[in-house]
């Protein structure tokens, strides 16, 4: 990793913020024998000046980040890569020069770097590689003392910007990469009748490309999102956590069993079914970095079978696209009700089912959308993958998925009450005709628990109007690497505007806080529901003093939303 000396005395550097300065850092660092790192910038060893001083460019590195700028899997092994990268940067900087960026669409392009200076924009100063419970809780004690400010970070999977603020000290789970396989898991505190579950434990910075694996090796399957970079343990599982099978088997937070957590007063709980049952509630929807940080999570598991794959293609143009989505529209329904679910890509889905293990059950089940799709000059392949991982490794790692790019998303849950809704339904048809107009193709997650019955409707805290839902609609806005502020402005006014259009075509219901517009107005009732209000009360009971804070995250204010990098759209 390339990476610039640590001064002795870290308090020099210019983005420090006042209350850090002079000497709350270093004597963090002492404690930490030294561990605590400067941060900087994913493509800073491209550039010749960094925070207006000279430094030396790293060809050899340069050439790496490069060839790897768009890899999520590279990404993820530093502490100041996102993978979206309006997220690092600056936004709401008149001049847009306060971000470090090479041009996503040429990265040879030396436009990007010549005569231009690399600063650190929207990302914390320093990181700290966390290692275990003790730095967490060392890290949290001086930061109460202190006024240290915090963020947590694992993947940087992050849509919101919830896990990055400049001036921070961002506490970096990605190392902890436990895995341990549980034939019978006994809950921590539970009494001896408590029914044992097979599980897999795992390490907050486990992903789910690594669990996957891990699972496979032990017979099993577990839920974890599409992305092999997306970690199990953090944003994913505590906002809600869905998957391309958890129409059958439900969402993260429904199969999660226990966590590991330090809290802001640098204590450790173990939160389950069982005991701190206030903490596992919340943690189970209520989203990452507000609680604590999770250091580990233990998720029930399935044994590993069969599973259904649907790989059907229509041509890529507009009109076929177009008949293609009313179709799937007119079908969301019996697919889902057959256990179907996956992802829409525009002119093809990628569907899986658990519930059918045989080629020709599978065909009966999903051959209205295949006929549609051979009778307009399209393709189908229906097969039945041996494992879940077998499938993974198929249609998930053999493509490529880019990141790296400046690009905001924002969704919107889309009820079931819809698709029984003739004008409803028109009115979303008409919308992605329009979106296909202009050259937006749909990418819709279908992935909510419909089949899945949760026992309890208040078990956890994530969003009840999840299981009400069919699919996640959105749209997204694009800035350019070197876009003028008035250029970006323009941008967000359009995506918000977008919103309020997609809002009201998806009946104007829920948002999954993870992949919503982060400038949701009314974000609290949007993104958590009736949850919000116990929420906050668990909040102040475990950080009253607000020590952790995030972008839309529980006991966020508009005082927050002033100071932060988004501060010019809201």
């Amino acid at each position: 990793m390339h990476l610039l000396t640590l001064a002795t005395t870290l308090s020099m550097t210019a983005s420090c913020c006042a209350a850090q300065c002079p000497d709350t850092i270093d004597k963090l660092n002492k404690t930490l024998h030294g561990r605590i790192q400067r941060n900087e910038p994913f493509a800073l060893p491209c550039f010749s000046s960094f925070e207006g001083q000279p430094i030396a460019r790293d060809e050899n590195a340069c050439a790496e980040r490069q060839a790897n700028y768009q890899d999520p899997l590279y990404r993820h092994q530093f502490p100041g890569a996102y993978m979206y990268d309006w997220v690092p940067i600056n936004l709401s900087d008149s001049t847009a020069t306060d971000q470090c960026l090479l041009d996503p669409s040429n990265l040879n392009n030396s436009q990007a770097w010549q005569g231009r200076d690399c600063k650190l924009g929207n990302l914390p100063s320093y990181y700290l590689d966390v290692q275990s419970e003790q730095d967490v809780s060392l890290v949290f004690q001086h930061a109460q003392k202190h006024k240290l400010p915090l963020s947590i970070k694992n993947s940087g999977h992050t849509m919101e910007g919830d896990s990055s603020s400049p001036s921070s000290l961002v506490l970096w789970t990605q190392h902890l990469k436990k895995m341990e396989h549980h034939d019978s898991f006994v809950l921590d505190g539970c009494d001896s009748n408590e029914p044992v579950q097979r599980a897999i434990t795992t390490g907050a910075g486990v992903s789910c490309g690594e669990v996957y694996k891990f699972a496979e090796q032990n017979s099993a399957m577990i839920v974890c999102g599409y992305s092999p970079s997306v970690g199990i343990s953090g944003g994913w599982v505590q906002n809600g956590g869905h998957s391309i099978v958890s129409n059958v088997y439900g969402l993260g937070v429904d199969r999660v069993l226990q966590f590991k957590v330090v809290t802001p007063d640098g204590k450790t709980y173990i939160a389950n079914k069982c005991q701190n049952t206030d903490l596992f509630w919340a943690l189970r929807g209520g989203g990452g970095g507000t609680f604590g940080v999770v250091m580990e999570s233990t998720h029930q598991v399935e044994p590993a079978a069969p599973i259904s794959v649907a790989a059907i293609h229509v041509p890529s143009t507009n009109e076929a696209v177009g008949k293609f989505m009313d179709k799937l529209v007119d079908t969301a329904v019996p697919l889902a009700k057959a256990g179907w679910g996956g992802h829409i890509y525009g002119n093809m889905i990628i569907y899986v089912n658990p519930l059918f293990t045989s080629q020709q059950d599978a065909r009966a089940s999903i051959k209205d959308i295949e006929d549609f799709a051979l009778a307009n000059g399209g393709s189908s392949n229906i097969t039945v993958s041996p494992t879940f991982y077998s499938f993974f490794q198929d249609y998930v790692l053999s493509t490529s998925y880019s990141v790296g790019k400046l690009t905001m998303i924002g969704t919107q849950l889309t009820p079931v009450k819809l698709f029984s809704d003739e004008s409803a339904k028109a009115d979303l048809k008409s919308f992605f005709y329009s979106e296909i107009a202009k050259g937006n193709y749909p990418y819709i997650p279908v992935d909510s628990p419909y089949i899945f019955q949760r026992k309890d409707a208040d078990a956890t805290s994530t969003n009840p109007a999840w299981y009400s839902t069919l699919w996640e609609v959105g749209i997204s806005a694009s800035f350019a690497w070197n876009g003028t502020f008035e250029e970006r402005k323009a941008a967000v006014d359009g995506f918000k505007q977008g919103t309020k259009q997609l809002q009201k075509v998806t009946l104007g219901g829920a948002a999954y806080k993870n992949e919503a517009d982060p400038l949701t107005p009314n974000w609290r009732e949007v993104w958590y529901g009736v949850h919000y209000d116990r929420l906050v009360s668990i909040k102040e009971k475990y950080d009253p003093n607000k020590l952790l804070k995030c972008w839309g995250c529980i006991g966020w204010t508009d005082e927050d939303a002033r100071e932060s990098s988004l501060r010019a759209f809201i």
